[in-house]
């Protein structure tokens, strides 16, 4: 809770409400006592994106359970030389340690940069821990985690599932039409699925960190017609930086900029979301959760598991590289800016790449012959 209510502050542009202090309460915390946040610190929290600060509660938070596990069911910051030490030696692999909450190694870097964090918030000093002995540490681990069957990359959506999603989609209400037409873009726009949903179904938006219809410029390009989708709540942007999806029109069924000029007519004129619905004059926006268990589900019916919301920006990033779209383009339209792009391609197997392709001619045709 804020020590005075009367003061206004503001998390991503919204106003430091009861349900954000819920979703991070051991960062708010200062060791495993609660005690309220003087608004000047909640101001303070302002200063890192809201994501930001849910993924360093998540290492706090297991701190504090690595900290009562020890045995210390008071614990209060700062941490020492050696809960530092510790926690390292207890989250990560070795062979002299076992239990069942063990992280990666990577992870556990992680986790202390949130832990350096939780010190700044609080207004004390982080421990002045050997960063070689730290370093050493998560090696070691790193050589123990090296001995696992490698994780299975997310797998990408690729056009055949998208031809499954608007095949079934299609046919539906008004929220699977919503969902149908994110898929498309999402696709085409290398997006994350979080970048075109809200956070609530009713209510009036955070414009500051939703897509809205306002956002969209439709213009005329050398090959047909291209939007321009504005996002401001990209897990990658630069504070008050926002970041532009490009998509380009296509000659068949599962053209994205079809499907924002469907979103626009539904929404009817008026500055509203983008990838939401009218049902009975009110307002519906569509949740990230709500798209990707419909997602999953219509998938699923089709034989297809495994497949994420995630898998989106994977499955864009996937077939471009598949047909031969230099790199270049693809980091510009999927907005890397390192060869971290690598992460979300997947190789396609020569029967993909033909099968793509065939797919690719046989819409083509068909919009030819409507």
């Amino acid at each position: 809770m804020l020590d005075n209510s009367e003061d206004i502050v503001i998390i991503d542009n919204e106003r430091l409400t009861v349900g954000h202090l819920n979703k991070i309460k051991a960062f708010a915390a200062n060791g495993t006592a609660h005690y309220p946040i003087s608004t000047l610190n909640a101001h303070l929290l302002s200063g890192w994106k809201w994501n930001t600060i849910v993924g360093y509660n998540a290492a706090v938070k297991k701190f504090i359970f690595f900290k009562n596990l020890s045995g210390n069911h008071n614990f209060k910051l700062p941490a020492s030389d050696k809960d530092i030490e510790d926690f390292c030696f207890w989250a990560g692999r070795n062979l002299y340690l076992n239990n069942s909450y063990k992280i990666l190694a990577g992870s556990i870097k992680k986790y202390l940069c949130g832990l350096k964090a939780w010190h700044t918030f609080h207004g004390v000093e982080y421990p002045d821990v050997s960063d070689k002995r730290i370093e050493l540490l998560l090696k070691a681990s790193s050589k123990v985690d090296a001995t696992l069957p490698t994780k299975p990359k997310k797998p990408p959506i690729m056009l055949k599932h998208l031809i499954w999603l608007s095949n079934a989609l299609f046919p539906g209400g008004d929220i699977d039409r919503t969902i149908m037409d994110l898929a498309i873009v999402a696709f085409w726009g290398m997006a994350r699925i979080g970048e075109f949903t809200y956070e609530n179904t009713l209510g009036d938006l955070n414009k500051e960190n939703s897509i809205l219809t306002s956002d969209v410029r439709i213009i005329k390009s050398a090959i047909g017609e291209k939007a321009i989708l504005t996002v401001r709540n990209a897990k990658t942007a630069q504070p008050g930086k926002p970041q532009q999806i490009i998509v380009h029109s296509l000659n068949n069924m599962i053209c994205p900029v079809l499907a924002i000029k469907r979103r626009l007519d539904e929404a009817n004129g008026n500055e509203t979301s983008l990838f939401g619905f009218y049902r009975e004059g009110t307002r519906r926006h569509l949740t990230r959760t709500i798209a990707v268990n419909r997602i999953k589900l219509v998938l699923r019916t089709g034989g297809f598991e495994g497949l994420l919301g995630h898998s989106f920006r994977v499955g864009g990033a996937s077939l471009r590289y598949a047909l031969g779209t230099p790199v270049e383009e693809i980091c510009l339209l999927g907005r890397w800016i390192s060869n971290c792009y690598k992460l979300y391609i997947r190789e396609y197997s020569d029967e993909d790449t033909q099968e793509s392709k065939r797919i690719i001619s046989e819409l083509n045709e068909l919009w030819e012959e409507d």
